[in-house]
Order: structure tokens, then sequence, then C-alpha cells
């Protein structure tokens, strides 16, 4: 029987909207502070064209500035708290009526710097009102309705100045940026489904990953119920991540971690060649020892022969437990015949002295089984050829090490 995980798709919503709200707060912060550079490029254009009068441009100023500190008042607060606000509906009507008042703000300019522009001055003016439209695009795509309200609260004082003071750069600056505000609001609807699909499933990632850890939280605790040995529930979760790819008895990479080396190995083979042998060694007669010492000897047998087997390989070769009695030794950069003189000498090494001596002297055997990737395997392909040559040393009396190509 399997137990389903899921997400709540409401709370999973809720998530989402104060993911949102906090990227675009600290994002939105950052980009307010362009608008008072962009003033001063104003002002000391004004100043380089020479302009006769520039009381209006000081008085935008005045006025984009008081409309900035709004936008910081907004932004600000939620830039710096670590949680999302309590009324995220009311913070998002909030922000975009604060980014409708700065579209408008900058809309604005025209009507206060154009009476008054030089041509290489009003051009500017555009330039900037173009440059920020896109910035507002870059940095507000993750709620779209404030990018329309912004580009539309940019465009309608632009459009509207146009239309009373009918100006042949004015017009075609209307009709281009009805073009231009178009098209980035189709963009920036593009970028804002991949911008809130992405924090969606990050998010769901992370709830799923929440989830599970709870349900393993109480599955632990039901353990923990029949098991008076069990730790503490964090410490009982840290083994389960660390038994998805360790072995608990003798601490070696298990069959999950092992198939995934051989699967990199397979790669690293298609890229580029590089050369690999595996070796798979099965303990002789390990049931027998099971039934005439018990289990408890058996597993002393297990992590005694791991450790004698690590102790003779290098720090790049893998030693995993691949079964119950059943190991494999990973060996990249290795050919066949020098994985197999390997594996000869192992055989030796545990035949020739008892692997254990407390609480009682045994010796142990083992069948090991020796091949070399080649051109055209699988993983299946490379793991039953490995095992057809240890079962080939096991049909010849075991204790024999058998190599195939």
């Amino acid at each position: 029987m399997s137990a389903k995980v899921q997400v709540d798709d409401h709370l999973l919503a809720d998530a989402v909207l104060g993911e949102r709200i906090r990227l675009v707060a600290r994002r939105g912060f950052v980009a307010s502070l362009s608008t008072p550079v962009a003033a001063a490029l104003l002002l000391y254009l004004s100043h380089a064209e020479h302009l006769v009068d520039v009381q209006p441009l000081y008085v935008w100023s005045v006025l984009i500035t008081l409309i900035v500190i709004v936008n910081l008042a907004c932004c600000l607060p939620q830039a710096l708290a670590e949680t999302p606000p309590a009324n995220k509906q009311r913070w998002v009507y909030l922000y975009l009526g604060s980014k409708c008042l700065l579209g408008l703000g900058w809309g604005a300019s025209v009507w206060f710097l154009m009476p008054i522009a030089t041509p290489v001055f009003g051009m500017m003016v555009y330039i900037i009102l173009s440059g920020i439209c896109a910035m507002v695009v870059l940095v507000h795509s993750m709620f779209w309705t404030s990018v329309v309200v912004f580009l539309m609260g940019i465009y309608l004082p632009v459009l509207l100045y146009a239309v009373f003071y009918p100006q042949p750069l004015d017009v075609y600056v209307a009709i281009a940026g009805a073009l231009y505000a178009l098209l980035l609001i189709v963009y920036s609807g593009v970028v804002n489904r991949q911008l809130v699909r992405g924090v969606r499933a990050a998010l769901q990632a992370r709830m799923l990953t929440d989830a599970l850890l709870e349900a393993n939280t109480r599955a632990e605790q039901s353990l923990a119920a029949l098991q008076a040995e069990h730790t503490r529930l964090q410490a009982a979760l840290g083994t389960i991540r660390s038994m998805a790819h360790q072995d608990e008895l003798t601490q070696l990479p298990n069959r999950r971690a092992a198939i995934a080396a051989l699967n990199d190995q397979l790669m690293r083979w298609e890229d580029g060649q590089e050369v690999c042998s595996l070796i798979m060694l099965d303990i002789d007669y390990f049931k027998s020892i099971n039934d005439a010492y018990g289990h408890d000897i058996g597993d002393d047998v297990l992590v005694a022969l791991s450790r004698r087997l690590a102790a003779q390989l290098r720090p790049n070769d893998l030693l995993a437990r691949f079964g119950g009695e059943e190991f494999i030794i990973l060996l990249p950069g290795t050919r066949l015949q020098e994985a197999a003189v390997l594996a000869r000498r192992l055989c030796t090494l545990l035949a020739d002295s008892p692997l254990l001596s407390a609480p009682l002297s045994l010796a142990v055997t083992a069948s090991f089984g020796v091949t070399q990737l080649k051109e055209g395997d699988g993983l299946h392909d490379w793991l039953r050829r490995a095992d057809q040559a240890m079962y080939e040393s096991k049909r010849m009396g075991r204790n024999q090490c058998t190599a195939l190509h």
C-alpha cells in the first residue's frame, strides 16, 4: 500500500503569492532608486542644453521624488520583512496603486518638460521614459498587472500631450509609444507566466518535501513506539536520508548508490571511452554461516569482509554492498587483466587468514567474477556478464576468480 503526498492548492496559491510579494518588494525597492538618478540626469541635461526656464523641471523633480517616497513606503517594509504581509491582497492593491502613481508621475514629465525642451532635451526625455518602461518590465513582471498599469500611466499623459499639442515629434512618439507599450505588455505577460510557473514549481517542490518529511516523522514516531532504541526524531530522519545511499550495516554505498555510480561510468564511457572494470563477489556458504552461528555472526562477517576488501582498494575505487552477501567493486581506469589480478589477490587474502577472531575464529571465502566495460554495453549487459563470471567461479568449486571479456 502506498501513501500519496499532495499539496493543498489553496496553501500553495497563498505561498506563491507571498513569494511573489517578497521578490517584487525587494526588486522594487532597488529599482525605485533609479528614479532619482534619471531625474538628476535630466537636471544635468537641462544645464548642458542651457534651458531658459528650468522651474518646471524642478517642480516635476519634486513631484517624482514624492511619488518615489510613496513607492518606497510600500516596498521597503516588505523588502526588509522576513514574512509576507498579513493581508496579501491589500498589499497587492497598494503596490498596484503605487506603480500606477509612479507611471503617471513619469508620464506627466512631458507636460512639465516638453514646453521648455530643446530638440535634444526632448529626445532624451523620451529615451529615458523608454528605458524606465523597459526596466519596469524586467523588475516588476512578477505582477503583470503592475506592468500594465505602469505603462498605461506613462502612456496616457504622453498621448494626451500629443492630442492637445500635436507637434510632429510628439505625435510620432505617441504612435511609437503605443506600439512599444503593447510589445512590452505582451512580453511582460510571457515573462510573468514563466516567473510564476517557476516560483510555483519551486514552492510546490519545497512543500512536497516538507510533506514527505512530515510523513517520515509520523512513520518514525510509530516505529519509536515499537523500538525503544530509536533516537530522537531528527536523528532518525537523518538516518533515513543517509540510508538512501548507504548500507546501514557495513556503511558502504548500497545498491542504489552503486547503480548510480555504474550509470555515471557508462556515461563517461560513451563520452570518452574511459576504460573501467567491474568485480562482483559473493560470500561462499553464507547461509550456512547464518544457520550455524546466527545472524549476529553473519553481520560481523559482512562488516569484517567489507573492511578487509576496502583496505586493499584505491581511493577512487568503489566498494558497494549490492545485495545480502553480494558485493561489487568498480575500478575506473582499470583494464580486465589488472582487475583480474586484483580479484585473485583479494580472493587469496580472504582465504589465507580467518576473517573473524572473536567470539570465534571463522575462515570465510568468496567467489569472484570480473569483466570490463566494452562497446555496446548497457547497465544490464555489464552486470549480467559480471554475474555470469561470478557464478562460473561458484560452479568451479567456489573460492575462485573468473574473468569474462
